[in-house]
Protein backbone atom coordinates (compact mmCIF):
# COMPACT_ATOMS: atom_id res chain seq x y z
CA UNK A 1 0.00 0.00 0.00
CA UNK A 2 1.43 3.37 -1.01
CA UNK A 3 0.43 6.73 0.34
CA UNK A 4 0.32 9.64 -2.01
CA UNK A 5 2.48 12.57 -0.99
CA UNK A 6 0.92 16.03 -1.23
CA UNK A 7 2.13 18.16 -4.11
CA UNK A 8 4.10 21.34 -3.59
CA UNK A 9 1.23 23.36 -5.05
CA UNK A 10 -1.20 21.85 -2.54
CA UNK A 11 1.16 22.54 0.34
CA UNK A 12 1.60 26.15 -0.72
CA UNK A 13 -2.11 26.82 -1.06
CA UNK A 14 -3.02 25.25 2.28
CA UNK A 15 -0.27 26.82 4.38
CA UNK A 16 -0.78 30.42 3.26
CA UNK A 17 -3.18 32.62 5.23
CA UNK A 18 -6.16 33.92 3.35
CA UNK A 19 -6.80 37.60 2.72
CA UNK A 20 -8.19 39.25 5.82
CA UNK A 21 -7.11 36.45 8.14
CA UNK A 22 -5.71 37.30 11.54
CA UNK A 23 -2.90 34.73 11.50
CA UNK A 24 0.42 36.09 12.74
CA UNK A 25 3.71 34.42 13.52
CA UNK A 26 4.18 33.84 17.27
CA UNK A 27 6.89 36.52 17.41
CA UNK A 28 4.41 39.16 16.25
CA UNK A 29 1.36 38.24 18.28
CA UNK A 30 0.13 40.99 20.61
CA UNK A 31 2.45 43.49 18.90
CA UNK A 32 1.84 46.41 16.56
CA UNK A 33 4.05 47.63 13.75
CA UNK A 34 5.80 50.98 13.78
CA UNK A 35 7.49 52.30 10.66
CA UNK A 36 10.09 55.06 10.82
CA UNK A 37 11.74 56.54 7.74
CA UNK A 38 15.39 57.37 8.41
CA UNK A 39 18.11 59.00 6.37
CA UNK A 40 20.76 56.52 5.18
CA UNK A 41 23.43 57.72 7.62
CA UNK A 42 21.20 57.35 10.68
CA UNK A 43 20.05 53.92 9.50
CA UNK A 44 23.66 52.80 9.01
CA UNK A 45 24.65 54.08 12.45
CA UNK A 46 21.76 52.21 14.08
CA UNK A 47 22.77 48.99 12.30
CA UNK A 48 26.36 49.46 13.50
CA UNK A 49 25.20 50.13 17.07
CA UNK A 50 23.05 46.99 16.99
CA UNK A 51 25.90 44.87 15.63
CA UNK A 52 28.47 46.22 18.11
CA UNK A 53 26.14 45.43 21.01
CA UNK A 54 25.01 42.06 19.62
CA UNK A 55 21.41 43.26 19.33
CA UNK A 56 18.83 43.09 16.58
CA UNK A 57 17.38 46.27 15.12
CA UNK A 58 14.10 45.14 16.71
CA UNK A 59 15.67 45.06 20.18
CA UNK A 60 17.42 48.38 19.58
CA UNK A 61 14.13 49.96 18.47
CA UNK A 62 12.28 48.66 21.51
CA UNK A 63 15.00 50.06 23.77
CA UNK A 64 14.79 53.43 21.99
CA UNK A 65 11.01 53.49 22.38
CA UNK A 66 11.31 52.71 26.11
CA UNK A 67 13.86 55.50 26.57
CA UNK A 68 11.62 58.01 24.75
CA UNK A 69 8.57 57.01 26.79
CA UNK A 70 10.60 57.41 29.98
CA UNK A 71 11.95 60.77 28.83
CA UNK A 72 8.44 62.11 28.15
CA UNK A 73 6.96 60.56 31.29
CA UNK A 74 4.50 58.31 29.53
Amino acid sequence: MTTKKPTLAAALTTSQPTAGSTWRPPSRRNRRGWLVHLDPDRHRRLKVAAALNDLSLQALGEEAADLLLERYGV
